[in-house]
């Protein structure tokens, strides 16, 4: 079981919801892992494209108040440092492009954090 640490009981239940739904992926279930203070985490990994990007997105909706903790994804796992450096630029990448399907210019974006 994992413990909610006091910071988060507030966020709890929305955080135990999400984790249970089917918008889930491993880049998504990372920040999840890390936010909700879970001391392993099955295969963390960064997003590689719109759609996983996409979960993240949806995840900081259902619980908006962690968006300001991003930077303990990065403490915990360095190959976020980058994404998290540019993820305002990504969101709102992701709300032009996204109701089009067609996430050209956010790909484009990750995949040069990803280069870096």
């Amino acid at each position: 079981m994992i413990e909610v640490d006091t910071p988060l009981k507030a966020s709890g239940a929305r955080a135990a919801e999400w984790i249970l739904g089917p918008d889930t992926g491993l880049s998504s279930r990372t920040i999840w892992g890390v936010l909700v203070g879970a001391e392993a985490i099955d295969r963390p990994d960064i997003p590689y494209d719109p759609s996983d990007f996409g979960r993240c997105y949806r995840l900081l909706e259902v619980i908006p108040e962690w968006r300001s903790r991003l930077s303990e994804v990065a403490d915990r796992f360095p190959a976020w440092r980058m994404f998290i450096a540019q993820w305002e630029a990504m969101e709102l990448l992701w709300k032009e492009e996204s109701p089009s399907g067609n996430c050209p210019r956010l790909y484009a974006l990750m995949q040069e954090i990803r280069a870096k």
